[in-house]
């Protein structure tokens, strides 16, 4: 999680007696994920990183500054025809340069580092934020943005929104019913498929819906490559998978060929949901929504004869 330095500024108040007393007040300064600051940053002209931090600056009300995105945004929809800054993850100095940014967001997974340090060489603050993977360190992750942006009173308003709207998502879980083992399978195709596990972002997401995160239940860490050893471990109830990746597979039919998966109670019950993955994997202000469509769809599941 980014850190907050209060730093003491030293100011003069009349006493009774006519001679000035000093305190201290104390004002908030951004410090990075990897630990560097950023002071009152100019936010004239903002390239964001990720499609969650593009969503978050819009809702704390800098929308308006952001001249370019990294490829993963898609909401809003004023920031998705924005000029595109290149992959994140795989980032280029002269993809960012070009947009002549006064500040640049990123998260942990902003990579690499030598490109950050190209453009923070070439005088453009980059203020890194960590990437979450509980409500608990997303609400943090808006209040260092809050800070960072000169937006804390904002900020403050879309924690105590997020709250309640995922706490709302998760209401009408029925307690009496036991919760579905549910894998989330990233891919892109049939060379990328992947299983995740605990500490990932979609761990929390089922959890609130209801459901039990398969890979995390058998152990897996971060991901691991889809294998028919790995899908026996999780023995997956239910398979999440992005809806981009599902297409190229050819949907259930190109899924369940891939070996291992028709053998997972989700495969011989086609229990398979596909949700975009700017949606699902997107862990912004809009999660509540997933949570409660992926609930919706449970709940479909456990009723159905």
């Amino acid at each position: 999680m980014a850190a907050t330095v209060l730093v003491g500024a030293i100011v003069a108040s009349g006493c009774a007696d006519g001679a000035a007393e000093t305190t201290v007040a104390a004002e908030s300064v951004f410090v990075g994920f990897d630990g560097v600051a950023v002071e009152a940053p100019d936010t004239t002209r903002i390239v964001t990183l990720s499609g969650d931090l593009t969503e978050f600056v819009y809702e704390l009300g800098l929308g308006d500054s952001i001249v370019a995105t990294d490829v993963t945004t898609v909401a809003p929809e004023a920031a998705a025809l924005l000029p595109k800054a290149g992959l994140g993850r795989f980032l280029t100095a002269e993809g960012v340069l070009k947009h002549d940014p006064t500040l640049v967001i990123g998260d942990a997974q902003t990579a690499p580092i030598a490109t950050i340090e190209q453009i923070r060489a070439a005088g453009v603050p980059v203020a890194i934020l960590d990437v979450p993977t509980t409500f608990e360190g997303l609400y943090n992750k808006v209040t260092d943005l809050g800070i960072l942006l000169s937006a804390t009173e904002p900020a403050a308003d879309l924690i105590g929104r997020m709250r309640t709207e995922i706490a709302a998502a998760s209401a009408g879980l029925d307690e009496g019913t036991a919760a579905p083992r549910v894998a989330f399978v990233y891919t892109r195709g049939p060379d990328v498929m992947l299983l995740f596990g605990s500490g990932m972002t979609t761990v929390p997401v089922i959890v609130a819906a209801g459901g039990l995160d398969a890979g995390t239940e058998a152990g897996v860490v971060g991901t691991v490559d889809v294998t028919p050893e790995a899908l026996v471990a999780a023995a997956p109830e239910v398979i999440v998978v992005p809806a981009e990746g599902y297409e190229v597979l050819g949907g259930i039919e190109g899924l369940l060929s891939i070996p291992g998966v028709a053998a997972t109670p989700a495969g011989s019950s086609r229990a398979v949901f596909a949700y975009p993955e700017g949606d699902f994997l997107t862990f912004g202000p809009r999660i509540a929504e997933s949570i409660a469509l992926l609930a919706s769809d449970l709940a479909l599941l456990t009723v159905a004869p």
